[in-house]
């Protein structure tokens, strides 16, 4: 009988933080991506310093948050979305409206990314 109550409790543990990393995942990349909305935005009406602005709070965050997201996923992906979000502060510094939008894309892309692989769905669970 005991075997039975540690069996449950490690399946409830488990759905538990499955839980609070999928929550933790996909509220932040709803954010950056909120972010990267709005530094477009920005950036497409000639706003170029509050396009940088936006940029280096959302580097910044990124990478306060780096840490717990490469204990979620591969560490290669986010050193990928990392340097993108570097390269949209330079290109925000030299006013270069369609690298920045490039590289904004890219970088949404790869987020929506994480997000879609963390959603709970059959080619994602098996």
């Amino acid at each position: 009988m005991k075997r039975g109550w540690i069996a449950l409790i490690m399946i409830a543990l488990s759905l538990i933080f499955g839980g609070i990393e999928y929550c933790y995942v996909t509220s932040n990349a709803d954010a950056y991506v909120q972010m990267l909305d709005d530094a477009d935005e920005k950036i497409a009406h000639n706003q170029v310093y509050e396009a940088e602005s936006v940029a280096q709070r959302l580097d910044n965050r990124f990478r306060k948050q780096s840490g717990m997201f490469n204990i979620f996923m591969f560490h290669s992906e986010i050193g990928h979305i990392s340097s993108d979000l570097a390269m949209l502060r330079r290109y925000a510094q030299t006013g270069s409206v369609e690298d920045f939008l490039a590289t904004s894309a890219c970088a949404k892309r790869k987020i929506l990314e994480i997000k879609e692989a963390k959603m709970l769905k059959w080619e994602n669970v098996f």
